[in-house]
């Protein structure tokens, strides 16, 4: 099978990981397949080091009329029988060029919980029959989609995967950059691209009430622009710069996750959490906001939920692990079972299925 992936996105994020896994696992099993993305960004440099066949887009803005003619180009030369796009330009973008060409093979993954807008343009380009799939990463996107009046049988729900080799507690991974916490202290880890929805100020409102219940707790953040001068300018407002430690892009997120007691995903809105899958991977506990797609994750793998948006909540969250230690058998099972639901393998067979069923 002859297979395109696109997306936009200059940044490592979680549906960039995603990516490369079902790009990678797919060429392993024999297929041809041919990744499509940003040009200068993080996965270009990823997937060339993996030996993928890429081509790197300028993709420059949703309708960019030179982004749109390197794709017809690629589908000319490349012919696809499936393109899976993985971003909101790409969409917009394959979308034309499948209508243009009178495509039949487009398949679009949904990793967002975001609400669509609902102006006609946006109505137009999800209902279109251009699409034939989609894939959504949680039922809570399915859900979403399904607002759109998008019929439930073109709806298809495949979990994102995490790599459970490199996410794996008995293997002792390599920090590549400074960890700023003295050995034997608690630390509380998030790891996440800065952003108002992912929740970085609720958590150090929340950590800023935990100064004399749990002074020797550390918060360490990680993600692109976490260490941004707002983020800093609340941490200096606290007073927290001793217990705070804001380090920015970091690419060794397993040995980062394994030196820490917990973490945490204090998101708004969240498509299917990586790190959450991660942690559990590594056997870490994770401390979690209750929306839909963390109890969907939770209803396979425990989670230590707190009501989303409470700051309140979230420190009385954190404080009730002050108390807890997690036991070799305890992790074992986190593992086990994280493992078990969320292997790159499963994800790479199940969403070759649904290419092949669109393909008969």
């Amino acid at each position: 099978m002859k297979i395109l992936h696109s997306l936009e996105g200059a940044a490592w994020s979680g549906g960039q990981q995603q990516t490369f896994f079902l790009a990678e696992g797919q060429q392993k099993l024999g297929h041809d397949v041919l990744l499509m993305c940003q040009k200068g960004g993080e996965l270009e440099k990823r997937a060339n080091a993996a030996g993928l066949h890429v081509r790197s887009v300028d993709y420059r803005s949703e309708m960019n009329p030179k982004a749109i003619m390197q794709l017809i180009k690629a589908y000319s030369e490349f012919k696809p029988d499936i393109v899976n796009v993985h971003r909101a330009w790409s969409h917009t973008q394959w979308l034309f060029v499948s209508l243009l060409k009178r495509f039949r093979g487009l398949i679009v993954t949904r990793r967002v919980l975001f609400k669509p807008d609902f102006n006609p343009l946006s109505m137009a380009k999800y209902r279109s029959a251009g699409i034939r799939k989609f894939i959504a990463v949680s039922e809570a996107v399915a859900d979403r989609l399904k607002t759109l009046h998008i019929p439930a049988d073109k709806i298809k729900v495949i979990h994102p995967a995490s790599d459970s080799e490199k996410f794996n507690p008995a293997v002792q991974a390599s920090l590549n950059g400074e960890w700023p916490v003295a050995t034997g202290a608690p630390v509380a880890l998030m790891v996440g691209n800065f952003s108002k929805n992912k929740g970085h100020q609720l958590l150090l409102d929340a950590f800023s009430r935990l100064t004399r219940d749990w002074p020797e707790l550390h918060l360490v953040v990680a993600g692109h622009n976490t260490d941004c001068a707002e983020l800093q300018g609340i941490v200096s407002q606290h007073n927290m710069a001793e217990r705070v430690h804001l380090l920015g892009f970091r690419d060794d997120v397993p040995a980062m996750i394994q030196r820490s007691s917990l973490t945490i995903s204090a998101s708004y809105q969240e498509g299917f959490s990586g790190t959450v899958r991660e942690s559990l991977l590594m056997g870490v506990p994770v401390i979690a906001s209750d929306i839909p797609s963390n109890l969907e994750i939770n209803s396979v793998v425990p989670l230590n939920l707190f009501a989303c948006g409470k700051p309140e909540a979230l420190a009385r969250c954190l404080l009730d692990q002050k108390q807890k230690v997690t036991t070799p058998e305890q992790a074992q099972n986190l593992r086990n079972l994280a493992v078990k639901a969320f292997s790159v393998n499963s994800m790479v067979e199940k969403t070759l299925a649904v290419y092949k069923e669109i393909c008969r």
